[in-house]
């Protein structure tokens, strides 16, 4: 007696069925907000996010983040940036820290006058809890914070919002969450896993042709100092809520961007040590204006296999050797070894995203989200994407000779 296992459609839910599903498997977290450094949480809450990212320079140091929550969120800085800093924990069924997600809620008129970025610094989960929802919730846990952090500016008069009896549409300003991401290495599981699962989330990367952002070096200054500046090449990854299907970014909400990023950067690292990272995405954007332009291009993120040649353009060795100047992380990953290992086999990148493929593909899913775009059942065609790029599946290359020196 043969037996066929049935595919669901999220579809064929009904809203209410959708949000039942997602209390019970969430009702088991709890999310809080830590308000103050002397909350009986931040310390474990700050040592769990810098035992994940303070040994890379990638984690502003205790001080730092104590005074982020002391500060007085509704006095600007000298530029006149508006920014909160939130400190999440996420609580297990028997009390335990399960998670913990920092970031910073950043608004400043004179830059983009309906613009607010939530900016997603860090996210740690711990082992027992993820595979779980508690990761996607808090990704997301900080509009809710951003929200009502408009609504209190708003009310002192800190900012006009276009609309201020419409909280669910965020009081009509553009909610952009922003992520920074380690560009595509196969060799790296993590990498391809991170891009994936913000793929799936909604998120585009900043085209790195324009947007060649350095997170700064995080480290004390008296060790920078000692050991040499060393910023660190991140894709900068945008969910733009409510217009996640536009492909293009102006040039005007792309410099803001960078410019509210590097206002919260400025209140812990040496303004000489910035100024030239924030420089270098301001000039190829003004060059990108005066060549006409108005917008650069949004990429979109992989979401299964069989959108992964859209890693092609976040590929480390292409937009190492193509975008970026010559800082330590770039120069020093060039001469690892990838240039020899890509001359000897020029369809390496190829074949790793072929491997790549079928390890998701010997993961099925058994919930879609469309039928009229995932029709897919066993020997149905698929339909082209609508949002592919030209030129997507061209075999990417570069010159292995650059300005590093000679393979």
């Amino acid at each position: 007696m043969s037996r066929q296992r049935i595919r669901l459609c999220l579809r064929d839910l009904y809203h209410l069925d959708v949000v039942e599903m997602i209390e019970r498997e969430t009702r088991k977290y709890e999310l809080w907000s830590i308000e103050h450094p002397d909350d009986p949480d931040f310390h474990l809450a700050f040592q769990f996010l810098w035992d994940a990212f303070g040994g890379h320079g990638e984690m502003e140091r205790e001080e730092v983040i104590r005074g982020f929550l002391r500060d007085d969120p509704f006095t600007p800085d000298a530029n006149g940036t508006y920014y909160r800093y939130f400190l999440l924990v996420a609580r297990g069924p028997e009390g335990d820290i399960r998670g913990v997600r920092d970031g910073t809620v950043l608004v400043n008129p004179s830059y983009d006058a309906d613009l607010c970025l939530v900016y997603l610094s860090h996210i740690y989960i711990l082992p027992e809890a993820r595979g779980t929802v508690l990761s996607y919730w808090l990704r997301i846990a900080p509009v809710e914070l951003a929200v009502r952090y408009l609504a209190d500016l708003g009310a002192r008069g800190c900012v006009q919002l276009p609309l201020p009896d419409a909280p669910g549409r965020h009081f009509g300003m553009r909610l952009n969450l922003c992520a920074e991401m380690e560009y595509f290495a196969p060799e790296l599981r993590a990498s391809w896993q991170r891009l994936l699962f913000y793929g799936r989330g909604g998120f585009d990367a900043i085209d790195p042709r324009y947007f060649p952002y350095l997170q700064p070096d995080f480290r004390p200054p008296e060790e920078i100092r000692q050991t040499g500046n060393r910023p660190v090449p991140f894709a900068i990854l945008l969910r733009r809520m409510g217009r996640e299907r536009q492909a293009l970014l102006p040039i005007e909400e792309a410099q803001a961007v960078m410019r509210l990023l590097y206002d919260e950067f400025r209140c812990h690292c040496e303004p000489e040590l910035l100024q030239s990272s924030l420089d270098l995405v301001v000039r190829r954007l003004e060059q990108r204006a005066a060549a006409g332009k108005d917008a650069v291009r949004l990429l979109p993120l992989p979401t299964g296999p069989r959108d992964l040649h859209r890693l092609k353009r976040l590929y480390r060795p292409f937009v190492y050797s193509r975008y970026y100047p010559d800082v330590p992380d770039v120069r020093e990953y060039l001469q690892s070894g990838v240039r020899e290992r890509i001359a000897r086999n020029p369809r390496l990148l190829d074949e790793e995203l072929a491997r790549i493929a079928a390890e998701l593909e010997n993961r099925p899913h058994w919930v879609y989200g469309n039928r009229d775009r995932e029709f897919a059942w066993d020997g149905e065609p698929i339909p082209p994407e609508p949002d592919a790029l030209p030129g997507d599946n061209d075999t990417i290359d570069f010159e292995l000779t650059d300005r590093f020196g000679s393979t």
